[in-house]
């Protein structure tokens, strides 16, 4: 019994990435014969999505923060406006949790 469900797994993930492959060549071949677009549709279209996901004035709120480079200059600048430092420094492997 172990052999044949061994060999069922086998044969489904053998034809997985056949039957990916096939699905692939039709729906290139519709995309193929489908018709053609202008490239004046196009630009159109990719104009409009693209001014469609801009960023709002919301999601930019993070750009108001001062951010500076060296720790000197954010010193200089919480006492001037009397602003707490925020210091982040990172090792490049800020996935990890540890900065």
């Amino acid at each position: 019994m172990t052999q044949t469900r061994s060999s069922a797994k086998t044969r489904s993930s053998a034809t997985r990435p056949v039957l990916t492959l096939l699905f692939g060549c039709v729906v290139a071949a519709g995309c193929a014969t489908g018709g053609s677009l202008s490239d004046g549709k196009v630009v159109g279209w990719v104009q409009r999505t693209v001014a469609e996901r801009q960023a709002t004035a919301e999601d930019k709120r993070f750009d108001e923060i001062g951010w500076v480079t060296d720790i000197r200059t954010a010193i200089q600048l919480g006492k001037e406006h009397n602003r707490p430092i925020f210091l982040y420094t990172g090792n490049g492997r800020i996935n990890t949790g540890r900065c």
